[in-house]
């Protein structure tokens, strides 16, 4: 499944750039295309100022209305720059639409992977945040129904996946692994869970009560996993560590 990275105008830890950098390069080398969404672009350019490698997105897209400056300069550009609307009109689409639908349209990719989706801790950004982990839900619905689809949100702590039908959970350090669920409908059941400390099986999560919060792996488990029963709807899956 090809997948495209996304990079939006949100909260970037910058204690850890070469979560970001290490992302960045192993995409390159599988041939992904890199989408900055407007000032999503100011990462490149942290990363450039702190390496000794020069990474350039592939594309730049939006209204260009954040873009960072250094001075009186604008920060570096992409490969190619997207200013159009693509058949939108005025703010129909927000600059993150617009870079899923274009790595959905243009590179024919069904595994979008969002970068800089968290708000910023001293700009209070909760309506942003809760728009970009809406971008993974918007991804599903334009690719067609019978095609796969994928999509995560990724931070150097935490991952947050959008899950259709099943997913397997690696551990990434030795410490506390914790697993929420989320959903955003009245019809996502959880079929079978492993190396949950708290069993999901048969479990309705439903999107006005929080019983599927704060889980965590079982400890010593390398793994846990769940599963959706057939006609469930998505769920988002948060995994911190």
């Amino acid at each position: 499944m090809k997948s495209a990275l996304i990079f939006l105008n949100g909260y970037y830890d910058t204690r850890h750039l070469d979560f970001y950098r290490q992302e960045i390069v192993t995409a390159q080398e599988n041939h992904f295309p890199l989408i900055c969404a407007d000032g999503g672009i100011r990462i490149f350019d942290d990363l450039n100022q702190d390496g000794d490698m020069t990474l350039v997105p592939d594309v730049l897209i939006g209204d260009m209305d954040s873009i960072p400056h250094r001075g009186s300069k604008p920060l570096p550009q992409a490969k190619q720059v997207v200013q159009e609307w693509i058949g939108q009109t005025g703010k129909d689409y927000t600059d993150g639409q617009l870079a899923v639908d274009y790595a959905i349209e243009e590179y024919g990719c069904r595994y979008i992977t969002i970068y800089g989706g968290l708000p910023r801790p001293e700009a209070y950004e909760t309506d942003q945040f809760l728009g970009n982990l809406k971008l993974m839900r918007f991804g599903h619905y334009r690719v067609p129904t019978d095609e796969p689809y994928k999509a995560e949100m990724r931070d150097p702590k935490q991952t947050i996946h959008y899950v259709l039908s099943a997913i397997r959970l690696t551990r990434k350090n030795s410490g506390l692994q914790r697993v929420s669920l989320i959903a955003e409908t009245a019809n996502v059941v959880v079929e079978k869970s492993e190396n949950l400390r708290w069993d999901l099986a048969a479990l309705h999560i439903h999107p006005d009560l929080t019983n599927a919060l704060r889980n965590e792996f079982v400890e010593g488990a390398e793994w846990a996993a769940l599963q959706l029963v057939e006609a469930s709807d998505a769920v988002y899956v948060i995994h911190n560590w």
